[in-house]
């Protein structure tokens, strides 16, 4: 059984009724990772839930999801009270807070994270090394948030993320041994989606100037009737080797979307944002290894189930 903290604004913590429904989404990054969580509740204490700042929910000793507190309510019926609560991972935090715009002669990872994730109380999963950026920008109205993306994927190749502990994570798949959706698996929904939708055919990226310009194209695309293309135009102090990864980023990402999965467990934490899924169902076209992108895990009428959105395990997120 869960277990759901509160942490109020003065240091005070709290640990809610148990719930009568509630529900955790995890992400990479994108959406951010947000909670639900409905309980019993009592008239008379509504300044308890107005305190309240963080949440962190575990099960026998696990932590599930540490995040912030965004909106809470009283509800008042004839069937009785009930309080709802929802938020976000501490994602937010580097969401919500503006960057001041900067140029840097020469980026570090210990003063991206000095300036950009430290001062809201956010650490490392684990020690990384991630090499300098020359020339790097921090662009005016930038979240904190955008600052870190930048930094990691577009000049180290590293998708950030937030683990379920609310900590940063820069480093790279661990992929370790599939989970298996089988035969055995109680899926009770799944869905293919093939969305050409925002897919790019090709991506020119050029200076001010104009005369230095590179351009990708997504061939498979193109021979599919695929025609969306788009022009970046960078700043002077950009170096060469972030136009030319950034085109490719552009036109990668976008290909990632073209197939995803949405497989529906009837279980509790089926799988994790970042783990290999192989699907493995008699007469279905798409059977194979994908990487869990999104999941969604929820008590209800209907007891324990787990969403995963799955997608190309190689695919640039």
């Amino acid at each position: 059984m869960t277990e759901w903290r509160m942490t109020c604004c003065d240091g005070r913590t709290y640990t809610l009724p148990t719930p009568v429904a509630w529900r955790l989404e995890y992400g990479l990054g994108s959406p951010c990772d947000s909670f639900w969580v409905k309980v019993l509740w009592s008239a008379g204490q509504e300044d308890k839930l107005a305190d309240g700042t963080r949440i962190q929910v575990t099960e026998e000793g696990k932590t599930l999801f540490v995040g912030v507190i965004d909106e809470c309510e009283s509800q008042w019926t004839q069937a009785g009270c009930v309080a709802e609560l929802t938020g976000r991972g501490l994602q937010a935090l580097l969401l919500d807070n503006q960057a001041e715009a900067a140029d840097y002669g020469q980026a570090t990872l210990s003063e991206i994270l000095r300036r950009y994730v430290t001062p809201y109380g956010i650490g490392l999963a684990k020690p990384v090394s991630l090499p300098a950026v020359w020339g790097f920008s921090v662009s005016s109205g930038s979240s904190c948030w955008k600052v870190v993306y930048e930094f990691a994927r577009y000049y180290a190749g590293v998708t950030p993320r937030f683990t379920r502990e609310g900590k940063l994570a820069l480093h790279p798949w661990a992929d370790g041994t599939p989970v298996v959706l089988g035969m055995e698996a109680p899926v009770t929904k799944a869905v293919r989606r093939d969305k050409r939708y925002g897919v790019l055919s090709q991506v020119t990226v050029k200076d001010v100037t104009g005369w230095n310009r590179q351009t990708e194209v997504n061939g498979d695309f193109v021979r599919r009737g695929g025609r969306c293309s788009r022009v970046i135009l960078l700043p002077k102090n950009t170096g060469f080797q972030a136009r030319r990864y950034r085109a490719r980023f552009q036109l990668d990402r976008s290909a990632a979307e073209l197939l995803t999965f949405e497989v529906t467990v009837a279980l509790p934490f089926a799988a994790w944002p970042g783990d290999l899924v192989k699907l493995d169902r008699a007469g279905w076209k798409g059977n194979g290894l994908y990487r869990v992108r999104e999941s969604k895990v929820s008590l209800g009428e209907k007891g324990y189930e787990t969403t995963l959105l799955l997608g190309d395990p190689k695919a640039v997120l």
